[in-house]
């Protein structure tokens, strides 16, 4: 166990933790969640030994060692990323070098016996070592966790500051899943992979022996790898058991029991407090009163903490203004950056109200498609026509930089606004969870979780009738997430935008378009589809992989392969399900739809109606038949494995 005790940390006088005191399973995979600023990477920098508490001491398992993946990656310097992932093996990675060295002085006849002996003594070390971390294979399992982590086979011997701030945060991290550590400690690992990488990385995860940590902001990525949430909450942690959709309902839960104790306990406090009242000058009920009075202090301090629901603000953003019904198209349009074409012969039109998902794998140009849309990078062919009325605005991550320091929030949104109506300003600020005591505040104090709030308010403030985000769920947690997502939910206009964030996109998008090199289609299905054809693909390739092996595995490593695909299995068969349940519920809504229509009196003497009505009812009842049936199939087959 990792036990945390009594630990305390400030920072410029503010406590983040405060006579914390907790144990963490070395083996679970743990989801760490709680808002932006409440310690979550502190606890990581704790742990992981990159600083330590003001007070109270942390007790680890004999031999523990954990891996740290930051959310900001330091400068690497000039070594490429091979040899940063093998960095940590360099007293191996040459081993047959030094085997020959030792080699010859062990040979040699005028060596002294005393310098033989520590020779044979260095070379058996060696050979355990060797051994120990497989040297044999190290180069190999780099290469392929590399290559898992979609960097780029040309990439591997350039040197790292040549790659983006994306690819070197993958380096970092296959370094560490190369290290295999009792802990890994991964702080937003999903910011920058795309959906190929984020399933080999999720298998490899499954397959890892040590436990696992893990700060995201996307819900389905922490459903799907944490069996243990911990929530910092009030300068503690409290423990959650399974993920984080358990945790949502284990802790509505909690606050409905505390709500109830604590209308009790107000309850008794009241009547408690009118005895004190009515008899404090009576000197024949002195004792009683004294009593009562020790009471009502108990009672205040047992009071329980009721948590204060943000996300539930009630905010509408202005209606859009009116466009054409294509306000967006992109004619046989090319781009490039020099001599580096990133696509051509591109077409796309997007329809008025349609929020659109661009999803593949980085390097596709999914980012690149965007700044040609928002006219921040020209065609090199082809063009991009905007339709009647279009008024777009963009979202980038270069917009944190272009943030004023030096205004307040208040003055920040007003300006994007471009309107002084104090009430309006302060909703939109509210909304992405800024309150009157924060409006007064400068850009300049803000973390980057808040300034990235900050500029989507400040956007959707005056959001135009076309928006173009790009990741905008980076560095927000998953309440701000969650803000985001009911802001263009309820949003009338156009949205086109690239995420990451499976929660994100499947709440938002009505049409999913995969851009992959030489590739550019509507996909023909939502994401949990898209998810599926990957794992289809990642799957295949697995099986390539393997078969290329001539080393056959033991019967251990067989059962747990096998365990690990009947899991896979499992989930596959889970998504399948929801989708067609999904499917039922709005067959259901039709049906009901269609019996109110024909149902309704002002409906009687419409006969082409009626008629009309009961022939898409009856259509309807067959595809529910269908679902139903397909469902119960499905149902059968999860049971029996």
């Amino acid at each position: 166990m990792i036990v945390f005790s009594n630990i305390s940390k400030h920072y410029s006088g503010r406590p983040v933790f405060e006579g914390m005191n907790v144990s963490l399973n070395e083996q679970h995979h743990i989801g760490l969640i709680g808002p932006n600023g409440s310690g979550k990477t502190t606890l990581f920098r704790i742990l992981s030994g990159e600083t330590q508490p003001d007070d109270g001491r942390i007790i680890l398992p004999p031999g523990f060692s954990c891996g740290y993946l930051p959310q900001e990656v330091e400068v690497l310097g000039e070594k490429s990323p091979l040899e940063i992932v093998l960095e940590p093996f360099s007293h191996v990675v040459n081993y047959e070098s030094r085997i020959e060295e030792l080699s010859g002085i062990i040979a040699h006849h005028n060596t002294p016996e005393e310098a033989r002996q520590q020779a044979m003594a260095a070379m058996a070390h060696l050979w355990d070592q060797v051994e120990h971390h497989d040297a044999f294979a190290l180069a190999s399992r780099a290469e392929a966790i590399l290559a898992g982590l979609g960097v780029p086979e040309a990439f591997w011997q350039q040197p790292i500051p040549r790659l983006s701030g994306g690819f070197r945060m993958r380096v970092v991290l296959a370094q560490l899943l190369l290290l295999a550590p009792s802990m890994l400690l991964l702080d937003e690992p999903t910011n920058h992979l795309d959906m190929d990488s984020l399933i080999w990385l999720e298998k490899f995860l499954g397959r890892f022996e040590g436990g696992t940590m893990i700060i995201s902001h996307d819900r389905e990525f922490l459903n799907r790898m944490s069996t243990t949430t911990a929530e910092i909450y009030g300068n503690s942690i409290v423990l959650y058991k399974g993920n984080y959709d358990a945790y949502l309902a284990q802790r509505d839960a909690h606050e409905e029991a505390a709500a109830n104790a604590a209308k009790n306990m107000q309850r008794e406090l009241n009547q408690t407090r009118r005895f004190i009242d009515r008899f404090r000058a009576k000197s024949t009920k002195a004792s009683q009163v004294q009593s009562r009075i020790k009471k009502v202090q108990e009672l205040k301090e047992a009071m329980p903490t009721l948590r204060r629901n943000a996300a539930a603000i009630d905010f509408s953003f202005p209606p859009a203004p009116p466009c054409g019904n294509v306000p967006l198209k992109v004619e046989r349009a090319a781009a490039a950056y020099g001599d580096l074409t990133v696509f051509k012969n591109l077409n796309l039109s997007i329809l008025r109200g349609e929020k659109a998902a661009i999803i593949g794998p980085n390097g596709a140009g999914k980012s690149t498609l965007l700044k040609l849309c928002a006219g921040l990078l020209a065609a090199s062919e082809g063009a991009v026509v905007y339709g009647h009325n279009c008024e777009l605005r963009y979202f980038g991550q270069h917009q944190l930089e272009q943030l004023n320091p030096e205004l307040t929030l208040y003055q920040t949104i007003a300006a994007a606004a471009g309107s002084g109506e104090t009430t309006y300003i302060r909703n939109v600020l509210g909304a992405f969870l800024f309150g009157n005591n924060d409006i007064d505040k400068t850009v300049k104090v803000l973390s980057g979780g808040e300034k990235s709030r900050l500029v989507l308010a400040s956007i959707l403030a005056r959001p135009g009738n076309v928006l173009l985000l790009d990741e905008p769920t980076n560095h927000l947690d998953i309440q701000s997430v969650e803000i985001l997502t009911g802001a263009l939910q309820e949003f009338d206009g156009t949205v086109l935008f690239v995420s990451h964030n499976e929660y994100f996109v499947n709440a938002i998008a009505t049409r999913i378009i995969e851009m992959r090199p030489d590739l550019f289609r509507d996909f023909p299905g939502s994401l949990d589809d898209y998810r599926y054809y990957c794992e289809s693909l990642f799957g295949l390739q697995s099986q390539n992989d393997a078969n290329k092996k001539s080393k056959a595995p033991d019967k251990e490593k067989l059962e747990k392969e096998q365990r690990i695909k009947q899991r896979e299995l499992q989930k596959q068969l889970a998504r399948k399900i929801e989708k067609i349940e999904r499917q039922i519920q709005s067959c259901e809504s039709e049906l009901e739809s269609y019996k109110t229509t024909m149902h309704d009196p002002a409906n009687s003497t419409n006969y082409e109606l009626l008629q009309s009505t009961n022939y898409k009812f009856k259509n309807a009842e067959k595809e529910n038949a269908r679902l139903l049936k397909e469902w119960e199939a499905l149902q059968e087959e999860s049971e029996s494995n």
